[in-house]
């Protein structure tokens, strides 16, 4: 094997790569530290939740990043980044466990009984294949003596691992409870109510209806409508705009007219960028007192910049005023000439030229005026609303409760924030959307079922004798030049792994976003489930299969054989996926840190920026997608807990990909990414049922092995492991996704309590018990800001002023944006 080989290359590059981060990170820290670009803009007063800034140094920003603990992560990136590194953390300790006990007790033990620390196979040979099976015994105690140690670890590292799992639920779901229990914000208290008759489909009459029922009062209900056309009408509009400021920069560009005293003097709409622009991660948000400072301050710097003439046109003016001031602007002749633009004609050729500004201007005014008029239409309601209650008590209630005892009538469940809400998709007609959601599941069924070919065929490349079958002269070719073998069977196979890895998850994610989700947080959690299900079924399961059998069909025909082939497969594949584990963690994690698709088009944006709304976005910092990023480090840890009692090698090979990749995560998610959909840390549920999968098929694996050697009866002591397993998976079920879902009414009343104790608010919730029932108390420290400080928590800065009417019946009609003069938008 070339096992030394691939820890030295993957060494190479992983340092090549860290170095060229390290270098990057001072040259472009627009690009790599993208969220202090984006607090920046909110002033003072969220320097309280900012990450430490990191030294410009070439190594110490690790010392800095090492030093911020789950507090901050909380405050500063919110439940789902809390929760995706707390899997990082946990799987650090866990594996730790196992390999301190693998290279201390299982690998001696089996070295001193076969002269081998890991049973794994170094060739090709599939002859004893199902020997133990086919062969007649008489003496079933014929086994190994050190295989007893594989049932009892195989029975210690499941308990141990659903310790961990166990004691990691628990301390999630009292930060999640803490957390979310000391919030009031508009989205704890709404819920979403589908499925509504025709007969209650009217904001009064429905809410008459729930407040019939004696669960709480309502505050305010949206029905939501087909509101298609608006929607049409304002993409519409975007198109104009874009346009219209495309003319405005191209005419601005020249130096001589781009006099900033002149066109303030001119444009009656200057305000503040910070406090209205970005809405990608979250809105304007700040304490009461710091808020009113600086809207005092801004509006005195607005003044500052605008003089008698502009504030009368604000004043006094209306739309019609505003165009004509624009207009104004280029009056004089001396200027430069107006851009122009052919109109008419056979797709706008040799049509008649006119004044681009105005033709936009004009075509917006217009678009305007319809927009206002379609505002006022009526449009046919759709079965479903959000309802805002008056408390987050009385959402809880109605979220859980069956308010209908029709079948699929009157659904409730809790509402996504407003900024994650997709209303694309909510405006759709339910049968449209309900017909998308079916067809796309159908259709990535179909692919992923397709896919199992070309897999498999792929895979066979690990095998020499596969290569024989499917392509002779290859097969003769590797079979007398070892090198090419190596190459082929050793060497690729880990990156072609990794290749399809990579190009597939994408694709799903563009099919889960024409699935009609309402929300972006929903269908971020099914492009986790799917991509997993990808991964898992095609690269894992298919890819270790039909990488070991030359007759890989046939044997999959026969399911009594599932067990024997799995562990058959795996001991053969133990080297190969050490070298994927080396390559993905210690090669390809550092590559995450570049942002390297970022790099890459920030060149051809800048290149490409025109106008004020351009560069606005040009340092936004990307998205990070749980959907793109998660399922490969629970497939990767789920193959070495099955390899945990066989392999130390793979477990050492674990843990150190869950230690690098905690980190490289972690810098992403303070420093360069942001995470805007907000489920709340519900993604937890999905790693814990994956992980259980991960266990019983470790279970399984287990009783393959120990059936291959023909140790039966130790093998049927496994059999209980399975059943215990499942218990977890329903205990789980029955008593920690309630708590996954939904906010506790006691952590509720704590939060509301609190405020009229005196002394309490210490940092952690009081310790005291109130009327018999103990205060939630989380495990973290008093720094949190959670635990009875003043101090908004992230979700709540996201959707401060944030309603649930839809956007477009509510956005105003603003104009292109001529110019950014530092924090000020000139429009």
């Amino acid at each position: 094997r070339l096992a030394t080989t691939q820890l030295v290359i993957a060494i190479v590059l992983g340092l090549f790569l860290t170095m060229t981060f390290c270098i990057m990170r001072l040259k472009f820290p627009d690009i790599y530290m993208s969220r202090f670009n984006h607090y920046n803009r909110y002033g003072s007063s969220l320097k309280k939740i900012l990450p430490p800034q990191l030294p410009r140094t070439i190594f110490s920003w690790f010392g800095v990043l090492y030093g911020i603990d789950e507090n901050k992560i909380l405050n500063c990136c919110g439940l789902d980044a809390y929760v995706f590194l707390g899997f990082f953390k946990m799987s650090i300790k866990l594996l730790f466990i196992f390999t301190v006990l693998g290279f201390t007790v299982i690998s001696p033990v089996r070295y001193y009984f076969t002269g081998r620390y890991d049973q794994d196979r170094d060739d090709d040979d599939d002859e004893f294949l199902f020997t133990a099976k086919d062969d007649n015994y008489t003496n079933p105690d014929e086994y190994e003596p050190y295989l007893w140690t594989y049932v009892v670890f195989t029975y210690l590292f499941t308990f141990i691992a659903q310790y961990i799992l166990a004691k990691q639920s628990n301390k999630f779901i009292k930060v999640r409870q803490a957390y979310l229990g000391n919030q009031n914000s508009i989205t704890d208290r709404t819920i979403r109510i589908s499925g509504i008759p025709p007969s209650l489909r009217d904001e009064k009459i429905l809410k008459n209806h729930i407040e019939s029922l004696n669960i709480g009062k309502v505050e305010s209900i949206v029905i939501c409508r087909e509101w298609k056309n608006l929607n049409w009408l304002f993409k519409e509009r975007m198109r104009i705009v874009e346009n219209l400021e495309k003319f405005w920069s191209e005419y601005l560009a020249n130096d001589n007219i781009c006099d900033l005293v002149n066109i303030r003097s001119t444009i009656p709409d200057t305000y503040r960028l910070d406090a209205n622009t970005y809405h990608d991660e979250e809105n304007r948000f700040q304490d009461n007192e710091e808020e009113e400072e600086d809207q005092n301050r801004e509006e005195s710097n607005s003044r500052s910049f605008m003089n008698q003439d502009t504030r009368s046109i604000m004043e006094n003016g209306g739309a019609d005023e505003v165009t004509s001031s624009l207009i104004s602007i280029t009056s004089n002749s001396t200027r430069k000439r107006r851009p122009t633009i052919q109109v008419g004609g056979l797709f706008n050729f040799l049509g008649k030229k006119v004044d681009a500004i105005d033709y936009y201007t004009k075509q917006l005014q217009t678009l305007d005026q319809n927009i206002i008029e379609a505002r006022t239409l009526h449009y046919s309601p759709t079965p479903s609303a959000f309802v805002t209650m008056k408390s987050v008590a009385n959402a809880q209630l109605v979220a859980q409760s069956v308010l209908d005892p029709e079948i699929n009538h009157c659904i409730t469940r809790l509402a996504p924030s407003p900024n994650d809400i997709i209303w694309e998709n909510v405006c759709l007609p339910s049968k449209e959307r309900y017909f998308k959601v079916y067809y796309i599941t159908v259709a990535i069924g179909i692919i992923s079922v397709i896919s199992i070919v070309p897999v498999s065929y792929l895979a066979a490349f690990l095998n020499t004798k596969s290569i024989s079958k499917i392509w002779p002269s290859l097969g003769k070719f590797l079979k007398t030049h070892e090198w090419a073998k190596n190459i082929v069977s050793v060497i690729l196979p880990p990156y072609l792994f990794t290749l399809l890895n990579v190009i597939v998850p994408y694709f799903y994610v563009w099919l889960s976003s024409k699935q009609g989700f309402v929300s972006h947080s929903e269908e971020e959690l099914s492009i986790v489930s799917k991509n997993f299900f990808y991964i898992f079924v095609n690269l894992f399961l298919i890819f270790t299969l039909a990488g070991t059998f030359s007759n890989f069909w046939s044997y999959l025909s026969d399911t009594t054989k599932i067990a024997y082939q799995l562990a058959n497969s795996l001991k053969k594949l133990s080297l190969f996926y050490v070298d994927l584990i080396i390559l993905q963690g210690i090669g390809f994690m550092p590559f995450k840190l570049l942002l390297v698709s970022q790099l890459l088009k920030f060149p051809f944006l800048k290149k490409n920026c025109k106008t004020p709304r351009h560069y606005q976005n040009l340092y936004k910092p990307p998205s990070f997608n749980f959907g793109l990023q998660l399922p490969q480090p629970i497939l990767i840890l789920i193959i070495t807990i099955i390899y945990s009692v066989m392999s130390t090698k793979i477990l050492a090979c674990g843990l150190i990909y869950f230690i690098i990749g905690y980190y490289v995560f972690k810098f992403q998610l303070i420093y360069s990414c942001i995470h805007p959909q907000h489920s709340t840390g519900k993604v937890w549920a999905t790693i814990f049922r994956r992980l259980v999968l991960g266990l019983l098929i470790f279970q399984l694996t287990m009783v393959g092995t120990l059936a291959l050697q023909k140790a039966y009866l130790l093998a049927s002591l496994l059999t209980p492991l399975p059943v215990l397993t499942l218990w977890f998976l329903i205990d789980f079920q029955r008593h920690y996704l309630p708590l996954n879902n939904f906010i506790a009414l006691t952590a509720i009343k704590d939060h509301f309590n609190r405020n009229s104790r005196s002394g309490s608010s210490n940092g952690n919730y009081g310790s005291e018990a109130q009327n018999g029932v103990p205060s939630i108390r989380t495990s973290t420290s008093s720094s949190l800001d959670i635990t009875g400080n003043p101090t908004k928590t992230i979700d709540e800065r996201r959707e401060l002023n944030q309603t649930y009417d839809f956007p477009n019946m509510i956005k105003s009609l603003d104009g292109p944006w001529l110019m950014i003069d530092k924090e000020d938008i000139i429009m």
